[in-house]
């Protein structure tokens, strides 16, 4: 079913993911799809529209194709970062334009970002490294390698200071230490995932985390929306435990964030909102958010008793927007 379900919206982002490659490769050297629909077993769909809708409009939409979004509660501004060329925008919720922050350029992306520590930490896509800035400064405080041959997505910094990527390509979950981080430079350790997380070929394994805890993360399978509990422990087989979460699957899921015990989910028509048990071995859709505004939705972050929702619009013409929509309740 999960074929079925994803089948134009995989294929035309898979078309979107080369396209960027080749014409992102042509600068270094010199129409809308419909959705999938929603799956029914999946829990209960509902518009967004229970109050006002906002939308935030990127100014430069020559970047193209916005994916991950972070908010910064200290400046009260939310960060998106676009997969074309690693341009980094700030927007604020007052202002209905979003504006550029820090300038990409070719060879960079990015799919994936993290807040901590007066630090900005990046997901670079295609081009698999991790990047670090300073948000005061805006320099670049560190680069970190994962090999070739993969697509790194999200990631997350837990609160003893490791950084966990995700890979949408290879079946490994990448590792940064705090000392690697405080080093500036290196290469990022592979945590295998298989065989509990079976890998399919192509982008379409992995793409959302968060971290319930130092030693225990979450993430989701794009490909068929499986949710899974890894947890982290250096004594055990391949220094982790993986575990499917029962009761939940958000087919499409990608971005993903936090709300207390609640995960958000973006799953490319909207934001599914799935209640964990104190454990994380079950799991509960409550809702599955959809709004006009949302054209392949694939991050969110939650500001006060809002979504701030990514539209990708890989397939879309500009303008590329973050939609505001009312919390679920």
């Amino acid at each position: 079913m999960a074929n079925t379900m994803a089948g134009s919206s995989r294929l035309n982002r898979a078309l979107t993911l080369v396209a960027t490659a080749v014409l992102a490769a042509a600068t270094a050297c010199a129409g809308s799809t419909s959705s999938p629909p929603a799956d029914p077993a999946a829990g209960p769909s509902s518009p967004a529209a229970a109050g006002p809708i906002t939308v935030y409009t990127l100014d430069r939409p020559e970047h193209r194709v916005p994916v991950p979004i972070v908010w910064h509660a200290d400046s009260r501004s939310f960060f998106v970062g676009t997969w074309h060329d690693g341009t980094l925008y700030r927007g604020s919720i007052d202002d209905p334009t979003v504006r550029v922050f820090l300038e990409g350029q070719p060879g960079q992306a990015i799919s994936g970002l993290a807040i901590a520590d007066s630090r900005l930490y990046v997901a670079g896509g295609m081009y698999n490294e991790i990047r670090i800035y300073d948000l005061e400064t805006r320099t670049r405080v560190g680069t970190f390698g994962t090999g070739s041959d993969g697509h790194l997505f999200n990631l997350v910094v837990t609160d003893a200071g490791d950084i966990w990527v995700i890979d949408m390509v290879r079946p490994s979950l990448w590792h940064l230490t705090p000392e690697q981080v405080a080093s500036g430079t290196g290469t990022a350790t592979a945590v295998p995932l298989t065989p509990e997380i079976p890998h399919v070929r192509g982008p379409d394994n992995l793409e959302g985390i968060v971290a319930l805890s130092d030693s225990r993360l979450v993430a989701v399978k794009f490909a068929d929306g499986t949710l899974y509990r890894i947890d982290l422990d250096p004594q055990a087989t391949e220094r982790r435990t993986i575990t499917p979460i029962a009761g939940a699957t958000v087919p499409l899921g990608s971005g993903m964030t936090r709300d207390g015990g609640r995960l958000l989910i973006a799953d490319e028509i909207g934001v599914a909102v799935v209640e964990l048990d104190d454990e994380a071995t079950n799991g509960t859709v409550v809702a599955r958010l959809r709004d006009p505004s949302f054209r392949d939705t694939a991050g969110v972050a939650r500001v006060d008793d809002r979504y701030l929702v990514v539209n990708a619009a890989w397939n879309h013409p500009p303008p590329y927007t973050v939609s505001s929509v009312p919390a679920a309740p």
